[in-house]
């Protein structure tokens, strides 16, 4: 995601400050579960304290472990929970939503504690499709249910959830339009990530194209050129600087991509001094990014190093290339890392590759050959610096490609049981020239059509 701009969730954001520009997340959405909190939730509705094996490999985000160890669970709402959590992350939203819609009620009526978890993921998977007025009927049904004899500090994070989701409920569930497939130009911008200029209501802009980004984003001035409406007025983010920010919706109708029109598209409005990012590489004034979730909607796309944004949502599916996941609105990626397989957020819109405490956590037995300097964060309201820990060499391998980036920074403040190991930049994606992205298949392509077997140079 954009690492300024992006609208985080707090799952994504349990990453200490990452990038040289600070991610935005949303302090609507700071009910979500962490991987290590969901297989807590899991092996509590069991009566044994063990914790199953199937938890423990969605505690990690060993996915193809998870699948082959559910169908060894007894059938019934349990299962069908954890069923329904591994289609949600694996992107495959319409099996989602039939095994969660129909066994939370049976888990509500058991107390199970797997009830909470299946609606967490129930709802992210009406956000992902932008069923909001389902999602709103959900979250009403469930809180008119449980808040009166739960924790109101616990439900409190629901109804602000429930306050964005009626915000938004009159949003259509529309599929793209116009042309299946189109190219665009995507250029450098002064913060090295890539833009395409783009055409909303009669307002030529340059958009970032930030697949970090919870949902796309643009600067109140924009906002106002284009004559938006706003949808909310008490909308809160929060950067990894750690400043926090009033902001609005707002639902963009209709949004060319070249020759696509995607409609109904959610957008942040952040102030524009939110948005200006000063650093050392920059001083730049963001207007507009496209996040996740309008990116999405493009199926399969293809960036290359001369700027070629190649979109085709009728191309046949990519199955080659790693596997991609979905943590909420933030889509990671399976690598492996000396021998060990890990998930790492990844995204577009962030300049260099960074690494969490949960990687310094894992592989500690590397500490020896870290180096400690300062690092600057530059994001939304202001600066922040911090001490980090330097990896001379990582050597990833990512759908058969092996990427080898040196001195990476490693936050030491954070999560260190957090499965998510680090966030994937521009120096990851870039280093075989261009990569695809396909949502349909989830997987992400490092390289051209015509790659072959070269072997990048090593990325200082």
């Amino acid at each position: 995601m954009l690492p300024w701009l992006a609208v985080k969730t707090l799952h994504r954001k349990q990453f200490a400050p990452c990038r040289r520009s600070g991610a935005v997340r949303s302090q609507t959405r700071q009910f979500r579960l962490s991987a290590a909190a969901f297989g807590a939730v899991l092996t509590a509705s069991t009566s044994s304290a063990e914790v199953l094996p199937v938890d423990a490999a969605l505690a990690k985000w060993d996915m193809a472990a998870a699948r082959l160890l559910v169908a060894t669970m007894p059938r019934g709402a349990e299962r069908c929970a954890v069923e329904g959590e591994i289609a949600s992350r694996e992107n495959r939203l319409d099996e989602a939503e039939r095994l969660l819609s129909r066994c939370l009620l049976s888990l509500e009526r058991t107390r199970s504690t797997r009830g909470r978890a299946a609606l967490d993921a129930l709802v992210d998977v009406y956000r992902r499709r932008g069923e909001y007025g389902y999602e709103t009927a959900l979250l009403v049904r469930w809180l008119d249910t449980h808040a009166k004899t739960g924790d109101l500090e616990e439900f409190a994070d629901l109804r602000n959830e429930l306050g964005t989701a009626a915000a938004l409920r009159g949003a259509s569930r529309r599929e793209p339009t116009g042309d299946k497939a189109t190219v665009l130009h995507a250029y450098v911008n002064p913060l090295g990530t890539r833009s395409v200029d783009l055409t909303v209501r009669g307002v030529t802009l340059p958009w970032m194209i930030d697949t970090g980004a919870n949902y796309s984003v643009v600067s109140e001035s924009a906002a106002r050129r284009m004559g938006l409406k706003i949808r909310d007025a008490s909308y809160q983010v929060a950067g990894s600087t750690g400043h926090t920010v009033a902001t609005r919706l707002s639902l963009i109708d209709s949004l060319p991509v070249g020759g696509m029109i995607l409609h109904d598209v959610v957008a942040i409005v952040v102030p524009d001094e939110g948005l200006h990012i000063r650093s050392s590489r920059a001083d730049y004034q963001i207007e507009a990014a496209l996040g996740y979730p309008a990116l999405a909607q493009l199926g399969r796309f293809r960036i290359d190093s001369d700027g070629t944004f190649a979109i085709d949502r009728a191309a046949p599916l990519l199955r080659s290339g790693a596997a991609l996941y979905m943590s909420q609105l933030t889509p990671l990626a399976e690598v492996e890392i000396s021998g060990t397989k890990g998930v790492l957020s990844v995204d577009t819109g962030a300049t260099r590759t960074e690494l969490y405490a949960s990687y310094a956590d894992r592989f500690r037995e590397r500490a020896s050959i870290w180096t400690r300097k300062k690092d600057g964060t530059s994001g939304l309201g202001g600066n922040a610096e911090g001490d980090v820990a330097v990896e001379p060499r990582l050597t990833m391998v990512a759908g058969g490609h092996s990427v080898t980036e040196k001195n990476v920074s490693i936050a030491l403040v954070g999560d260190r049981s957090a499965a998510v190991l680090g966030n994937l930049g521009q120096t990851f994606l870039t280093l075989y020239g261009s990569y695809t992205f396909d949502f349909r298949s989830m997987r992400l392509q490092l390289g051209g059509p015509n790659h072959a077997d070269r072997i990048p140079s090593d990325r200082s």
